[in-house]
């Protein structure tokens, strides 16, 4: 009646469709994949498989999956799970940021039966929450953010985690013995939308970069504004352009993360978590002399940077000179783009920014520098005798 296939748990009936056999908590189950092709049985084997194993991994439970249990209940139990987990509060801020835009584009899921929850649903759900999306207004704004769709790749992937993060707790408590929202399909339809939603950002254009005169002019017309700060903006301004850093990163900088000798700058606080240092070029080493001579620094914990966000100025200053504006961010595209403009690998700057891709993410986003870095390259190579 059954014939074994080269695939692990994966088997075939005598009618010819394929089923796969999988072990939880000691008992033996049996589930047909409704396929009697080979390639798409073994696409389709993986979630239950990967399901098993979830549930060897939470061990022996101490509750009795029994009654309804709703996608607000695991909702529930999620929250407390999140609660007790030792991530970092960011990323906590970042999943409930998932559960609420659940709540927010699926009104009915919260009262729904986990187990009336199938993959088709969290299909359709998810190609409704990219048809309907509308631009994010943040608190207390009287307007969208300019470049805000409602449906990035981030607020996309932010929702469907959360709905299989909810949708897992109800996998490990018994209620269900696969995640539907883990399912080939919808994993699919994910990675088609998430396509398609950077290509429609890319299609918007790159930033728009100023020249070396015009970044100039920009730090002089912040210096020269006359009020207390303008000083400390402009220096902010320079130290982003300089070393690459995030804003974060920068205004975490303490005079202690300072080398002069070795003439490097260290970068603790990060996006990752992981510290980095940035060699100093002669223009920021030149920066960080003048700051230093110019205060009375009392400790070495003291941070370099005396503001910690200078858009304000940058805003005022683009417009005053007539040049496209540019975020904070925008600065650290310009140390990029200096830096592949000068020759130096994608590889090292990709390291400079803290990027964990060796470089894959840089050329995207630099797509206009790609074409000189690579014809700088190809011109230094060589077969003849050197």
């Amino acid at each position: 009646m059954w014939s074994s296939t080269q695939v692990q748990f994966l088997y075939k009936n005598q009618n010819g469709r394929y089923y796969v056999r999988t072990y939880a908590r000691g008992k033996e189950k049996w589930t047909s994949l409704r396929t009697k092709l080979l390639s798409i049985a073994k696409n389709r084997m993986k979630e239950h498989v990967d399901a098993s194993e979830r549930h060897k991994a939470d061990g022996p439970q101490t509750e009795v999956a029994d009654g309804k249990f709703t996608f607000g209940d695991a909702m529930a139990a999620y929250r407390k799970k999140l609660a007790r987990s030792e991530v970092r509060p960011k990323t906590k801020e970042y999943r409930e940021c998932g559960l609420k835009l659940i709540l927010r584009t699926w009104p009915t899921v919260e009262n729904l039966n986990v187990r009336r929850i199938t993959s088709t649903m969290v299909e359709d759900w998810l190609v409704d929450f990219k048809a309907n999306a509308a631009p994010h207004i943040p608190h207390g704004a009287k307007r969208a953010a300019r470049k805000s769709t409602g449906a990035s790749v981030t607020t996309i992937k932010c929702a469907l985690d959360g709905v299989r993060q909810v949708l897992d707790i109800a996998v490990s408590s018994g209620h269900l013995y696969a995640n539907p929202a883990r399912n080939t399909a919808v994993n699919e339809l994910a990675r088609k939308m998430l396509k398609t939603a950077r290509r429609e950002k890319a299609e918007k254009g790159s930033v728009v970069l100023p020249t070396r005169e015009e970044f100039l002019q920009l730090v002089a017309a912040i210096r020269s504004v006359g009020v207390a700060t303008c000083k400390a903006a402009a220096d902010f301004v320079q130290f982003i352009a300089f070393c690459g850093a995030r804003k974060t990163e920068a205004a975490n900088v303490v005079w202690s993360d300072i080398n002069f000798h070795r003439g490097t700058v260290h970068l603790r606080v990060t996006k990752n978590g992981e510290a980095r240092f940035v060699p100093m070029m002669a223009e920021l080493r030149v920066l960080l002399e003048r700051m230093k001579a110019e205060r009375d620094i009392s400790s070495p914990e003291s941070p370099v940077l005396q503001v910690k966000e200078a858009q304000g100025f940058i805003n005022s200053a683009c417009k005053k000179l007539g040049v496209a504006r540019i975020t904070t961010h925008g600065l650290r595209h310009l140390f990029g783009t200096a830096c592949l403009e000068a020759g130096v690998d994608v590889r090292v700057v990709a390291d400079w920014l803290g990027h964990k891709d060796h470089g894959a993410l840089l050329l995207k986003i630099y797509a206009h520098v790609r074409a000189q870095h690579e014809s700088a390259m190809i011109a230094k190579v060589r077969f003849g005798p050197a």
